[in-house]
């Protein structure tokens, strides 16, 4: 049977997430550095797992929890398209791992099936603004899902050849057409909101039937979309709000049956992977890979249970790895403001002293310069994502009130993450 683009969407997201989280190099490299040599055999003695791929999955063994409420909301926006109407664009906030990427393919699928059972032609196509951040890239993406026949290139094409190409190929053919714009704050903050304002305005123009679906991480978006666009985008808000301890534990609990073998994991210690993540994001797949981490570190002591003072070792481990992890993510800028804090040697550094090694960092590499207000409002989002500390108050060094910004680093992880940076700019 073939396979649908929907499920190819989960396939790859999956692996990417497994390559992530699952098979991360850098994951324990000194912790496992510090133990006894292992064996492939000693690992596959050791009776913990059962099915681990479960602890990845975008697709839960009993279908997503807590998230009714969204699902109907979702599920009411979208009728419209099996009944021949284009939707109003919808958007769908919420932190990292609140299940949003995971019940709109769950979602994605529900409405092929039943567009292929009322003979509606209908055509998604699914684009990840991480990996697609200009207009012209996205563009390329979507053409390349909605006429796979043909081959589009990813380069050499200008944003208007693009968008020619595009509104050609929706003026050929009158059908349904779904665009599913996955992290779209990434796009927003360094291109714009000019693909979103073409695709709210596009059914003026075209035969085909456009509807918009767009997810983003951050619930300010909203700050880096203009006036013009908002009046036609983003008028319908669906919201994931964190999991909270309660909801994690049974989120946890489900997929724990699974991928472990019976009595390897107590409530007990579920609940305190839980609570962990709960006073941090409410984020689930944090909470999974935690739970996945005690494992690791069981089977590395030849244990054949997880016990809770497996816990807290694990987190501590965790916490380095997944730093260097959400440096990766950062947008061009971010990365050059970062790098600023990270190669300053005083403890507790002003917003203004970050921004002049900002300037000179952009200028040696030849890149344009964001204003002080914009990177004001970047060192505010680096603070959320925990990868500094930062606080307005008085600071004797620069002798006035002003943003002050501290790291918790020690010498070897700063090191890391500067060369990060370094090899990705």
């Amino acid at each position: 049977m073939r396979e649908t683009k929907t499920e190819k969407y989960i396939k790859d997201l999956r692996n990417t997430m497994v390559k992530v989280f699952g098979r991360n190099k850098r994951f324990f490299q000194g912790w496992f550095e510090k133990m006894e040599p292992m064996t492939f055999a000693s690992v596959l003695k050791n009776p913990i797992y059962n099915k681990r791929d479960v602890l990845y999955s975008l697709e839960p063994p009993t279908g997503f929890l807590h998230r009714t409420g969204q699902k109907n909301e979702l599920i009411m926006e979208l009728a419209p398209i099996l009944m021949g109407s284009a939707v109003s664009c919808v958007f769908v906030y919420g932190v990292p791992g609140t299940g949003k990427t995971g019940l709109i393919f769950d979602l994605m699928k529900e409405l092929e099936q039943e567009a292929d059972n009322k003979e509606v032609e209908l055509k998604t196509a699914y684009i990840n603004c991480s990996e697609n951040r200009t207009e012209t890239v996205i563009l390329i993406g979507l053409l390349n899902q909605l006429n796979p026949e043909r081959e589009y290139p990813r380069m050499g094409w200008t944003r208007a050849k693009a968008l020619s190409e595009f509104n050609n190929l929706l003026e050929d053919e009158s059908k349904q057409v779904l665009v599913i714009l996955d992290e779209v704050d990434y796009v927003l903050k360094e291109s714009g909101d000019d693909i979103l304002y073409r695709l709210s305005r596009i059914n003026n123009s075209v035969k085909s039937k456009v509807s918009t679906l767009v997810i983003s991480n951050d619930v300010r978006v909203g700050d880096y979309i203009k006036p013009r666009t908002q009046s036609a985008f983003g008028r319908v808000k669906v919201i994931f709000s964190p999991y909270t301890s309660d909801e994690l534990f049974d989120i946890l609990k489900e997929r724990a049956k699974v991928a472990f073998k019976p009595g390897v994991i107590t409530d007990a210690v579920i609940k305190k992977v839980a609570e962990i993540e709960a006073q941090r994001n409410g984020d689930a797949r944090k909470a999974l890979e935690l739970m996945d981490s005690c494992a690791k570190i069981a089977i590395a002591k030849k244990r054949n249970k997880i016990t809770l003072d497996l816990v807290e070792e694990a987190d501590k481990n965790l916490e380095r790895d997944q730093m260097l992890a959400i440096v990766q993510t950062l947008t061009q800028h971010q990365k050059l403001i970062y790098l600023s804090i990270l190669k300053n040697e005083e403890k507790v550094m002003a917003g203004s002293d970050i921004y002049r090694i900002y300037l000179e960092e952009c200028e040696s590499l030849n890149i344009k310069p964001l204003s002080e207000r914009r990177v004001r409002s970047f060192l505010i989002e680096l603070t959320e994502m925990g990868l500094i500390e930062s606080e307005v108050g008085w600071l004797a060094s620069a002798k006035k009130k002003t943003r002050k910004i501290s790291l918790n680093l020690d010498k070897a992880v700063k090191n890391k993450a500067i060369k990060l940076i370094r090899d990705s700019i």
